[in-house]
């Protein structure tokens, strides 16, 4: 079995979600870091905590995984806290 896990819940995280799903991904499951609680379905994803995504994969033969991309505003430029005048 098979098992495509996208790592984070960020700003495309969606974006992923949608394009497994285009492609006919039965297990597709998101890490999100910030989240502690019970394992949970939503839309025929499962989202899960970093801990127990550990345990939870090891059921599965084979694992690829996403890594979602991390976005802030200012990225794209200099960021106002981190740049000296």
């Amino acid at each position: 079995m098979l098992a495509d896990v996208v790592v984070g819940n960020n700003i495309d995280t969606p974006s992923w979600i949608a394009e497994l799903q285009v492609i006919g991904a039965e297990n597709i499951i998101v890490i999100d870091f910030e989240y502690s609680g019970e394992p949970e379905f939503r839309k025929k994803v499962l989202y899960i905590s970093a801990t127990d995504a550990k345990k939870y994969l090891r059921k599965f033969e084979s694992v690829c995984f996403y890594k979602t991309m991390c976005a802030y505003p200012g990225m794209g430029g200099k960021m106002s806290t981190l740049y000296k005048k």
